[in-house]
């Protein structure tokens, strides 16, 4: 054998083992309600890179509904569920800043790491992802030099936490472990043979209307298909399409959407707005 094939041959167990193992990712990716007409996402990012300036940083997003901490948790868990295991979120919508409510870092199932206000705002992403572990954020080295703010726990505190680690420190530094997470109530549909009820959880920025009822209980739907519908309490007759592209233009059609949920849209136009639904409005579906 030559030289350079014997040594091939001796290193590669250890290179496949180098390449099998978890990297930490180094991602710090943020969601917010800040908006960003404000100076506080730039503080927030600010503060992570005075901790860590190699980080990289994504925006899931800034527009959260402020101070809505049920939508934000099912928005949350949306945002985020295609990021690399090791990936660090860094949740903040946080109506009690200030207040005896705790601060968390949780490691998910999926190997995500959330650090997040302990208000609720991690339910779906459980839900969704399951906990592997949760530590309490207690740990003042961790936070920016200096006083920290009654009101920008976010900035002093969340962001210093998640930069660190993301840049490889371990959780178990972050402080005690966590004996209780606040859960919000899951709002959760009844899928029988014959009838699904469900609600409106959701309208995005197109008008789409999201509900939680699962395609994956829906197979028997068939493209084409007439569906006898009832949004809040009124019979809307829609058809059921595979994709946008499939409806007439300014006609409610029904589909399954990129993220597994039924959905009823509008051809280029808000299926919200022409039907007057809103989140938290009842669906019923009869097949």
């Amino acid at each position: 054998m030559r030289p350079f094939l014997l040594l091939v041959g001796l290193l590669s167990p250890w290179l496949a083992g180098c390449q099998s193992s978890p990297r930490m990712a180094n991602l710090v990716a943020l969601y917010t309600d800040f908006g960003l007409n404000d100076p506080y996402v730039g503080q927030l990012k600010g503060a992570v890179k005075t901790v860590n300036p190699s980080a990289e940083l994504l925006d899931l997003t800034h527009d959260s509904t402020v101070f809505d901490i049920s939508a934000a948790s099912y928005l949350l868990a949306k945002s985020a569920h295609t990021l690399p295991a090791g990936a660090v979120i860094l949740a903040v919508v946080d109506p009690g800043v200030g207040s005896a409510r705790t601060m968390l870092a949780v490691r998910t199932a999926m190997g995500r790491i959330y650090v997040a206000p302990n208000n609720g705002l991690l339910t779906e992403v459980l839900a969704r992802e399951g906990l592997a572990e949760a530590r309490q954020v207690e740990n003042r080295d961790w936070y920016l030099p200096g006083e920290a703010s009654s009101t920008f726990h976010g900035r002093d505190m969340l962001a210093p936490v998640a930069a660190r680690l993301a840049g490889g420190k371990s959780l178990d530094e972050v402080g005690p472990k966590a004996d209780k997470i606040i859960r919000l109530p899951r709002n959760t549909a009844t899928v029988l043979p014959n009838l699904a009820k469900g609600i409106v959880l959701f309208v995005d920025h197109y008008g789409n209307i999201l509900t939680n009822l699962p395609g994956s209980e829906l197979g028997k739907l068939k493209p084409g298909q007439l569906l006898n519908l009832t949004l809040k309490g009124k019979p809307v007759p829609v058809p059921f399409l595979r994709t946008y592209a499939d409806a007439p233009d300014d006609r409610p059609f029904a589909l399954i959407n990129s993220d597994g949920e039924f959905e009823i849209a509008v051809s280029k136009g808000s299926a919200a707005k022409k039907l007057g639904v809103s989140p938290g409005d009842p669906v019923v579906l009869k097949f």
